[in-house]
């Protein structure tokens, strides 16, 4: 059985560390999201790999597939939520500015 990495705990993990990190810090808010994003990507390619090589008749558990399959989406659902959060904190900010 091969060993699938969860997505989503290091996603909540680094968006934990962005948000307590200081402005000056390496790396700034933009790029941590895009490695964010980066991550979601990878694990909708594994998780489509495994399909694919799953449709193919190669030696793929079913269970590796749907977890690949549960854990791509949840990183998207996870990605989903976050950008939410930050268009609704951005909506937040224009409407004390006015």
């Amino acid at each position: 059985m091969s060993s699938i990495r969860g997505v989503a705990p290091d996603m909540v993990r680094q968006a934990y560390d962005l948000g307590s990190q200081k402005s000056e810090t390496k790396g700034g808010f933009a790029q941590q999201l895009e490695s964010m994003v980066g991550q979601v990507n990878e694990a909708q390619k594994a998780s489509g790999e495994l399909q694919v090589s799953s449709i193919r008749g190669e030696d793929v558990a079913v269970h590796d597939v749907m977890i690949a399959s549960a854990q791509a989406g949840l990183a998207f659902d996870l990605m989903v939520e976050i950008r939410n959060k930050l268009v609704d904190a951005y909506q937040e900010l224009m409407r004390t500015q006015v």
